[in-house]
Order: structure tokens, then sequence, then C-alpha cells
């Protein structure tokens, strides 16, 4: 075989070899409680509901972006497979382009040496992060291919009017994505524009052009999303996005002590790859190091954000590792930085894969960790999914609950999310002082009082989540006992009106649910 196609073949191998991490460690297809929120809006569209959470009623932008959901629903339409299949698959298919993505980019952009663009993938293929993430039910993996996509297109940064509306009409529409990822190209885009050789007023109008393109194109975006959803936004952005709280100190102080341990835990994570990228940095002159600096500005803009946000939004390792793509290229950078120092392109390759084997070696620990997460999580909530199975055979009733996937999923009745992720009303309403008036009105007058009400014990937000803050709650609903709530780790009440209580009562009753009717 020819050098190139060694090169090839051990691209190959570096795909299988994640797939294979994929689904052997992490569950496969997507099999746990957030997923199955994506399930049901994926469902609901392949019978005709498009982004309605319940089916016969007003659509919501329940999940991270339309474009996923949208996606996912056409293909299950085009291939009559369900929809949990689909939405993992997809997933992995677009983990792939990913991983290509970076390959090309490395080898259009930077180093056209294929070893050199193999060795940038080590980081990403190991990391268990990824391998969770990638094909978890959510938008992950083409928030990551959009990423990498834009590093790939940083080569259209020229000093081009043309090419810099172009680039901020994409920036722009990767809103329907994920509504912070233009954050990512805009900063990654500007930044390599603005470092252009040439006339700096030429510049000037190039950066203003792409921002001025990535602004109509985010709000085009934004009217899209609210002409097909009735929300510009996601639900889940009203309920967590609360910058303002964080800059003016309204937040608990856990919320702080968040910022100082767990968002920080991530960076800690990838600090061998960004001290990767400082010591070419240093070492190098400046124009040796020009092409890679709009990926580090657009980490460090990124990460800035993440880290003033993520206290609130408290969304952990899918939505920071567009940081690991980024900084994946540090060690093509590093390779640079040796053969400028005199050490030959063979030797240089060997030094960087080595580093790339040490990093996979330090992330063996973490893989097996996650392994066990993994698991976990995929039997979280069976036991809702359980009950959602039982409710599901008593046509026309209703439940309410701050558990909004399995048993929701499974059950395929009207649901009503306390939480809000996927309930205008809630959303929109949940920080009035006099929300328990208000929501017992609504529930009254437009959704209808749930047949049931299924909640954990520990419930977080019990302000707002709890049925139980409802002013006439005790004369509507009859629950389970104290013990029997404690004993099965659920809380259950039944609408004492309801038509189907007794059934209701008697299917529940499988699962250990202990409801004495009157």
């Amino acid at each position: 075989m020819k050098p190139k196609h060694y090169s090839y073949a051990l691209l190959f191998l570096a795909l299988m070899s994640y797939l294979w991490m994929t689904c052997s460690f992490m569950p496969f297809p997507a099999d746990f409680e957030d997923s199955y929120i994506m399930h049901r809006y994926a469902q609901n569209g392949v019978d005709g509901f498009m982004f309605e959470w319940n089916p016969h009623s007003a659509p919501v932008q329940g999940t991270t972006g339309i474009a996923w959901v949208t996606l996912v629903t056409m293909l299950a339409r085009l291939t009559k497979f369900n929809v949990i299949s689909v939405n993992s698959y997809a997933g992995l298919i677009f983990a792939i382009l990913t991983l290509l993505a970076v390959y090309a980019a490395t080898l259009r952009n930077f180093n056209p040496n294929r070893w050199v663009a193999i060795c940038a993938l080590i980081p990403i293929i190991s990391s268990p992060f990824f391998t969770r993430s990638s094909a978890n039910g959510l938008e992950t993996s083409i928030t990551l291919f959009f990423v990498a996509l834009s590093i790939y297109l940083l080569r259209f940064c020229r000093n081009s009017f043309k090419d810099a509306l172009w680039l901020g009409v994409f920036s722009g529409f990767t809103l329907l994505i994920r509504p912070d990822l233009p954050l990512f190209p805009v900063s990654l885009f500007v930044i390599g524009l603005a470092l252009n050789a040439g006339n700096p007023v030429q510049r000037i109008r190039n950066c203003l052009a792409l921002l001025l393109a990535a602004f109509a194109c985010a709000l085009v975006s934004l009217l899209l999303a609210k002409f097909a959803t009735g929300t510009a936004l996601p639900l889940s952005a009203s309920l967590k996005f609360a910058l303002s709280d964080l800059v003016l100190g309204r937040l608990p102080k856990s919320q702080y002590n968040y910022i100082l341990g767990p968002q920080l835990s991530f960076l800690s994570y990838v600090l061998p790859l960004v001290l990767l990228a400082l010591v070419p940095l240093i070492a190098l002159d400046l124009k040796e190091s020009k092409k890679y600096i709009p990926i580090y500005g657009a980490c460090g803009v990124y990460f800035a954000y993440l880290f003033s946000v993520l206290p609130i939004m408290d969304v952990a390792y899918r939505f920071q590792l567009p940081l690991l793509i980024g900084l994946s290229f540090s060690l093509v950078h590093f390779f640079e930085l040796m053969v400028k120092s005199g050490v030959s392109g063979k030797r240089a390759c060997v030094l960087i894969f080595s580093i790339g084997l040490l990093l996979a070696v330090g992330n063996t620990a973490l893989l097996f960790s996650g392994k066990k997460e993994a698991q976990m999580l995929r039997a979280d909530h069976n036991d809702f999914a359980d009950i959602g199975r039982q409710l599901g055979t008593i046509p026309g009733i209703s439940i309410a609950s701050p558990e909004a996937g399995k048993l929701a999923a499974y059950s395929g009745q009207k649901f009503f999310d306390t939480v809000g992720l996927n309930n205008l009303f809630v959303a929109n309403n949940r920080n009035k002082p006099n929300y328990p008036v208000l929501l017992e009105h609504y529930l009254q007058t437009d959704f209808g009082m749930p047949d049931v009400y299924i909640r954990k014990p520990d419930t977080a937000d019990a302000a707002y989540t709890f049925l139980e803050i409802l002013p006439d709650f005790k004369q509507v609903y009859l629950c389970n006992s104290a013990s029997n709530a404690e004993r099965i780790g659920k809380v259950v009440c039944v609408n004492r009106s309801g038509s189907e209580v007794k059934s209701i009562v008697a299917n529940l009753a499988s699962s250990g649910v202990e409801i004495a009717l009157p």
C-alpha cells in the first residue's frame, strides 16, 4: 500500500474506533430520560403534529433548536424506522461527519500531512464526553459538526466582501441548531478577517458585513422558529437564562460555587490541549501562528460565555464540547513548532501521535467510569417508563409531572410538564408571585385538571413544579400515603372526579402504588 492509502486506512480505523466505543460504552440507541423528550416530539411529528408536545395543541419549541427535531422527524417519516433508532443513528452519522470535517480542515487550512490530520482526531475520539454526547438523542452531534465545519470555512476568510457576507449568512442560520451556536463561528470569522493582511478599512468593512449578515440571518431564524413553533426561542431559554442575576449577585451561593467547581472542571480536562496551544503561541512568531489564533480566540469567547451562563443552565459537558473540537487543532500547531525547531517530519509525527495516545490513555479511566454512569442513566426513570406504559392503556386521560421524559413518551397521553420545558404558560408565569392561582385557573380553563399527577419526592424547584402549590389541591387530588411514596420513590395522586380514576388506580397497583379510594 502507498503511504496515502495507509493514511486512509488509519482514518477508517479511527472512525471505526469511535463507533465501537460509542456503541460499547454508552447507551445506544439513545435510551435515557432527556432523549425521550426529543423522541416524543419526533413521534408526534411523524404522526402529523409537527413541533407539538401534545397532539392537537399549539406547537411549542420545547427542544434546544428546531433543526434537529425537524431532521429526525423527516428521516423517520422517510425511512419508516422508529424515532429512537433514527435519532441515535443520525447522531452517529453527524459525529462521523464532525470527525471528517476536522480532518478536512486540518488538511486544507493548516497542514497537508494526512498523518497529522489523523492525530488531531485522537483527543476527540478518545473523549468519553464526545462518545457519550454524540449519539445521546439530542442535538449535540449536529452542533459539533457545524463547529468543525465553521473551522473548515476559515479558508474563506479572505479580503472578499462577498465571502464575508456568505460567512455571516452561515453563522446566523446556525441559530436554528442552537441559540448560542452563532457565537462560535461569528467570533471565529471576525478574528480571521481582522487578521488578514491588507487595507485596514477593507478588513473593518468585511467584519461589519459579516456581523450584519449574521445578525440579519439570526433574526430570520428567530422568525422562522416563531412561525413554526409559536416561540422564537426554546422554552428552556426563558426558564434558565438569567445572566442578569449572575451579574447583579442575585444567584444562590451554591450557583457561585458551581462556577468555581464543576464549571472549571471541564477546563482542567482540556488543560493539556490548552498547554499544547500555548507553547507554540509563545515559541513561534505571530505570523507563523496567525492561522490558529481565530480558533483559540473563538474557544476563549465561547468559554467566557459558558462560564457565565452554565451556572444557570446547568447543561454540563455537552454544551462545552465545541471547546474540545477547537482545541484539538493544538496538536497540529505543536507539530509545526517541532518542524520549525528542526525536528524531522517523521519524528514530529511520532511525537504528536505519542502525545495523542497519552491523552487517550488518560481518558481510559473516564471512559470506564463514564460507562457506569451511562448504564445508570439508561436505567434511570425506567420505573416511570413502566408507569407510562400502564397509563397508556387508558384512553383519554391526562398526566402532570416534572418528569417529562420516559413517562411522557411511553404513555402517549396528554401531558402537562410542570417544569415548563414544554409548556409556554409555565415558562412565562412561573416566577410571578401569584403563580399558584394563575396555574389553577390555567388548568381549569385551558389544559384541564390532570387525571394523574406523579413526581419524585425530591424534585427540584418545588416552589413551582409541585402541583401541591394549587390552592385547592387537597380537595381535587387523592394521593398515596407518605410511607408508600417513600417505599416506591414517587408521590402519585389521582383526580378524585376523574372519569377513569378506578382504572388508573388499578393499573398503577402493579407498580406498587397504593391509593385508597373512598
